[in-house]
């Protein structure tokens, strides 16, 4: 992909991260608690990197598609994720959970677990990324819980608080990513413009 694509990808990455945080901000009627952005938190997540890892290139692969199409038929549905009741089996009891099941051809599947737990997992590794791949992975984790929401919100079962928790964290990130895209987008001359006027006194 020559530098030219690379910055029209990015762009519509962008584009398509707002439009996710939006919708969700808008349909987030329990933002009363703000929670601490996972990235800030010391935690360790012994012998979890690998599999965590392939789950963000199927969140990377699914994030590209939908730029793919979108930039080619100007119009997309999501790509190809379901959403899915998952169990667990530990040592003595099977545990369900709502997520989002995701597929790729060189990854596997995965049926992702919506929760808080999951947002930290997901930051902690992908720490080092890009901002442009950071904010395709935070904008993909904040649509799907809140598709999730609307799937699921006229069902029997009521979501948990670590669902709204992880819902919260996805949002704050994807707003902070964003929010240090446009700073760097910013023109220097109106920044120093602006503290020009502060300086002074003019409002």
């Amino acid at each position: 992909m020559t530098e030219e694509m690379e910055e029209v990808h990015d762009s519509a990455a962008v584009a398509i991260a707002e439009r996710y945080l939006a919708d969700a901000v808008k349909n987030f009627h329990d933002w009363g608690a703000r929670y601490a952005a996972p990235e800030d938190e010391i935690v360790d997540f012994p012998g979890e990197e690998e599999r965590v890892t392939h789950l963000i290139e199927i969140i990377l692969e699914y994030a590209k598609k939908t730029e793919d199409a979108l930039l080619r038929f100007g119009v997309v549905p999501d790509m190809d994720f379901g959403y899915a009741t998952a169990l667990r089996l530990t040592e003595d009891k099977v545990t369900s959970a709502h997520g989002v099941k995701l597929v790729s051809n060189r990854w596997g599947w995965f049926v992702v677990e919506m929760s808080a737990d999951t947002v930290r997992r997901i930051a902690h590794f992908c720490r080092k990324r890009l901002l442009f791949d950071r904010i395709r992975i935070y904008a993909q984790l904040v649509h799907y819980f809140n598709e999730l929401r609307g799937h699921w919100e006229d069902g029997p079962g009521r979501f948990p608080g670590e669902y709204f928790s992880g819902f919260a964290m996805a949002i704050e990130l994807l707003a902070r990513e964003v929010g240090e895209y446009r700073w760097l987008c910013r023109d220097p001359s109106d920044s120093q413009g602006a503290v020009a006027k502060q300086d002074q006194g003019v409002s």
